[in-house]
């Protein structure tokens, strides 16, 4: 009977296999965390820009002023879509959004009293409503500006938000080069 030798791995090549991957990982999760806070921009983003758009959609398909409204103290806890006669998320309102926002910090600009956001019949706001996103990852802060423009087209800005509001620019979709810096 010949026997052979079973071949495996020593005790210290598994470990130096266990440190090689735990110094590869190491390296790589300051960028995994900066693609989170990313992808937690654009999901809260993405949100409020639908329902900007469907707010300012909603008031010309009604004829008349259509608020996108915070529930709640702040917008963290989501907004909805009601007839511009109220200040408050109603019972029923024309549409409700619901936004996790952990990690995400939302400030505003140019809201009534940074409450509500109102369109008018036309489609169109006053006051250029500014919506600044902000998190931490990484030892870097990401940050996106949401804008509607007095037309009533949202517009989106890596970083701050502008000074001003350009209603000559045309509407672009979100980027999100430089949104971490």
């Amino acid at each position: 009977m010949v026997r052979r030798q079973i071949a495996g791995l020593s005790l210290f090549e598994l470990l130096m296999t266990l440190a090689i991957l735990s110094l590869l990982a190491s390296l790589a999760a300051p960028s995994f965390s900066t693609m989170l806070a990313e992808q937690r921009l654009r999901y809260v983003g993405t949100e409020l820009r639908l329902a900007l758009t469907a707010a300012r959609s909603e008031a010309v398909k009604r004829n008349e002023g259509v608020s996108l409204i915070r529930q709640g103290s702040d917008w963290s806890r989501g907004w909805c879509l009601a007839s511009s006669t109220t200040s408050t998320c109603p019972e029923q309102p024309i549409q409700l959004f619901e936004i996790p926002m952990e990690s995400v910090t939302l400030s505003t600009e140019n809201t009534v009293a940074g409450a509500t956001v109102g369109f008018n019949a036309w489609g169109r706001v006053a006051n250029c409503p500014k919506f600044t996103f902000s998190t931490v990852a990484a030892d870097s802060t990401c940050s996106l500006c949401l804008l509607v423009t007095m037309d009533g087209r949202v517009q989106s800005h890596a970083g701050g938000c502008p000074d001003t509001c350009d209603d000559s620019a045309e509407a672009e979709p979100i980027s999100w080069s430089g949104a971490c810096s």
